[in-house]
């Protein structure tokens, strides 16, 4: 008996260990490679660029078919939805040509995720709205910018096109190419209530990976309805967050990261910052884009 409780002991210390593991984070490292391979001989640009075949087409509130995964219903520690949702993270990339180097170099755009397991790609419209998507002509669409999608074991996967947007909401559906394969997807919970928890992974200035945790500081609409519902939060992000992850307490998608507004004593002249409001769009806004 005694030696069953021993055996029984260790295995949960090696579980423990196994599971909580802790993952680190070389961005230098991640880009390096990343850089390797899209100047490889085999990297295809031209599927890069395929993005941008049907960028011009107006696709504003179409409704998609998407079936995203089952949400969760078990509480998760905040080190158990981080090691969980870190691989569902992805790095939204520029890929440029150097004038130095004559090589093509990577530079940090924001943060992506994706909701399905045949790759669509939630991302803020704002990070693409300058290229001219949905402008109905193509001569004027920015084609001379290459997006990628990356995650965190330095994995690219190219985009196929826009499906839908709403500029009100501030949020994008992209569809990636996955080569006819399942990726690990984050699923959709329900909107929150103040005082919630909440968790976020984000790239701030290329800090990639960057865990933040916070609280529903209240939920807002205008008369405009549920595409102008916003989540204001407490937790912490900054430039290159945009189109992160806000997960509940379960690891569900409760938002995605929007904007943040800072609020000065001297708001004209902008000194004596006082709070930072952090917006995000609620997921009942991102589900009203799906069928």
């Amino acid at each position: 008996m005694k030696l069953k409780v021993l055996f029984g002991i260790c295995v949960f210390i090696l579980m423990s260990f196994t599971s909580f593991s802790q993952e680190y984070i070389n961005s230098g490292k991640l880009i390096e490679k990343l850089e390797q391979e899209v100047n490889d001989p085999s990297f295809d640009m031209k599927k890069v660029n395929t993005f941008y075949n049907t960028f011009h087409i107006d696709r504003e509130d179409h409704k998609i078919d998407l079936h995203p995964s089952t949400a969760e219903k078990k509480v998760l520690y905040p080190e158990e939805i981080y090691e969980k949702r870190l691989p569902n993270v992805y790095l939204f990339l520029q890929v440029y040509e150097s004038n130095k180097s004559n090589k093509l170099k990577i530079n940090g755009a924001g943060t992506a995720f994706p909701i399905s397991e045949d790759g669509h790609f939630l991302i803020n419209l704002h990070m693409i709205d300058d290229l001219g998507v949905g402008s109905g002509d193509p001569s004027k669409v920015d084609t001379s910018i290459h997006l990628i999608l990356a995650d965190y074991r330095g994995t690219i996967l190219t985009i196929d096109s826009v499906v839908t947007y709403n500029r009100a909401a501030d949020i994008a559906i992209l569809k990636a190419n996955t080569n006819g394969k399942k990726i690990a997807s984050n699923p959709l919970g329900q909107d929150l209530k103040a005082g919630m928890d909440v968790f976020a992974i984000t790239h701030p200035r290329s800090y990639y990976y960057y865990f933040s945790t916070g609280r529903v500081a209240r939920m807002i609409e205008n008369d405009m309805g549920v595409m102008s519902r916003k989540m204001e939060i407490t937790a912490d992000y900054a430039a290159g967050s945009s189109g992160g992850p806000i997960f509940d307490n379960k690891g569900n998608i409760a938002g995605i990261v929007s904007l943040t507004k800072s609020f000065y004593y001297d708001q004209s002249e902008q000194k004596n910052l006082q709070m930072v409001i952090k917006e995000a769009v609620p997921v009942s806004t991102i589900w009203n884009l799906i069928n």
